[in-house]
Formats: structure tokens, C-alpha cells, sequence
């Protein structure tokens, strides 16, 4: 996270990037590059007004994906020991690989903007998350705060299944995982 204004947004945009992580680590994403430029902007998709956005990061070099994800089971579910482990290694292992900013309208946070997706991580091919969508809820719960973040990240391993509501192009989407023990 970048310092200053959104300093304030470390923890939970740490989060953010962990079920991101998460996600691909488990279940597979597809980055796609930032595709702003003649498309609806962030600020159409979240109903309009002023938007205060951190500038993108810049986008990561290309490279050859990894060989498989293991953690996937078929196209829906996650096995359990993985969101396990992934929850264990802690927030700090996915800030290198995912980057969200704030995303906010009219001073309000509206949710979490993914910037890039690890290009070569193989868990992030096939999953419908690209560079562009907003992250509003995880599991059904708000994530602006830390503590909410914390609660949400923290209840992972025991969850029966793994949900991240988004906005792409102004349309609500959801991206669901049952998580089982396998």
C-alpha cells in the first residue's frame, strides 16, 4: 500500500490481497491488464460522483505461468488444508503478488480495486477476477476496516465456502468456492 492519504487502508487492503491470494493460490485467477481507456470507469461502476483513487501501480512484467494449482478441486471447490495453510503463512506473502488500491466516491469507500493479479501464479488462470473489478465483500462481510478484515480472514480456515462479491462494469458479480475436506 502506498503511504499517505490511504495509509489508513494498510490492513484491510492487506486482506484484500491475502483472499485474493487466496483465491488464486486456491482456486485460479485471471489477470488481465488494466483496461481503463474507453470502458465504464470505476466511478460509473460504483454509481458515480468524485472518485479519490490512489494512481495504478505499474504493471508486472510478463511472465511464463507456473505448471498447476493443486488446491482447486474441479471448478468450485477448495480443499480445506489449503485455505488452511495459505491463512497460516499470513497476510505479508500475498502483498507481493496482488495489488488492490481504495476505492472511494464522494469521500465514501465503495471497496477495493484490484490493480494486477500475480501473472505467474497458475491458481489465477480460470478464476473471473481481472485488473478493474472493485471488491466490495468477503464471505458477506464488509472489509474497509482492519477488524472486519481480521474477523473475515480469520474465520477462512472454517468457512464452508470462500465468497468475494465484485463490481465489473457497473454489474454486481460473485465469485464462490465451497471449501471441503480433501
Amino acid at each position: 500500500m502506498r503511504e499517505g492519504k490511504f495509509a489508513a487502508f494498510g490492513p484491510a487492503a492487506a486482506f484484500v490481497v491475502a483472499c485474493l491470494g487466496v483465491l488464486a493460490w486456491m482456486s485460479g485467477c485471471a489477470g488481465a491488464p488494466d483496461t481503463r481507456g474507453g470502458v465504464a470507469s470505476p466511478a460509473d461502476e460504483m454509481g458515480g460522483g468524485a472518485l479519490e483513487v490512489a494512481p495504478p501501480s505499474p504493471p508486472p512484467a510478463p511472465v511464463a505461468p507456473a505448471l498447476a494449482c493443486e488446491a482447486r478441486i474441479g471448478t468450485d471447490r477448495l480443499r480445506r488444508s489449503a485455505v488452511k495453510r495459505t491463512v497460516d503463512a499470513g497476510l505479508g506473502r500475498w502483498l507481493q503478488t496482488v495489488s488492490v488500491d481504495p476505492l472511494l466516491a464522494r469521500g465514501r469507500f465503495k471497496g477495493w480495486i484490484i490493480r494486477s493479479l500475480n501473472p505467474r501464479d497458475a491458481c489465477y488462470s480460470g478464476l473471473d477476477l481481472r485488473a478493474g473489478d472493485v471488491v466490495t465483500r468477503v464471505n458477506g462481510r464488509g472489509i474497509e476496516h482492519p477488524e472486519e478484515a481480521l474477523e473475515v480472514w480469520t474465520s477462512l480456515p472454517a468457512s464452508a465456502e470462500l465468497v468475494i462479491d465484485f463490481v465489473r462494469d457497473g454489474q454486481p458479480r460473485t465469485v464462490r468456492f465451497g471449501i471441503v475436506d480433501q
